[in-house]
């Protein structure tokens, strides 16, 4: 959680505003951007975050297509439930929900 400082632009640590506010630092801080782990440059920083981002993309891609695989034998029956909940036979799905809720109560 930020500090009230923090949030109107005062900074708890010490530094100057340049520091503060993004920009270059002193000696030894050339080019890093605040807040970066271990003092990346912003292009490195950029990189490393586009990475995580083709591995999320990478995990769900292989997420997807397990969960397709294990539905492939059920997908018969997850439609037939869709067609209900959705209410596209309304005869069948007025039916269903009265022997749903007789049997829940």
């Amino acid at each position: 959680m930020r500090a009230h400082g923090a949030a109107h632009g005062r900074g708890l640590g010490g530094g100057t505003p340049q520091t503060q506010a993004g920009g270059q630092g002193g000696p030894g801080t050339p080019g890093t951007t605040r807040g970066a782990p271990g003092g990346l440059t912003a292009a490195a920083a950029a990189a490393a975050e586009e990475e995580e981002e083709e591995a999320a993309a990478a995990a769900a891609a292989r997420l997807a297509a397990a969960l397709r695989q294990r539905l492939r034998g059920w997908e018969a029956a997850l439609a037939a439930a869709q067609r209900l909940l959705v209410w596209e036979r309304p005869l069948h799905s007025l039916v269903t929900a009265a022997a749903l809720g007789g049997a829940l109560w």
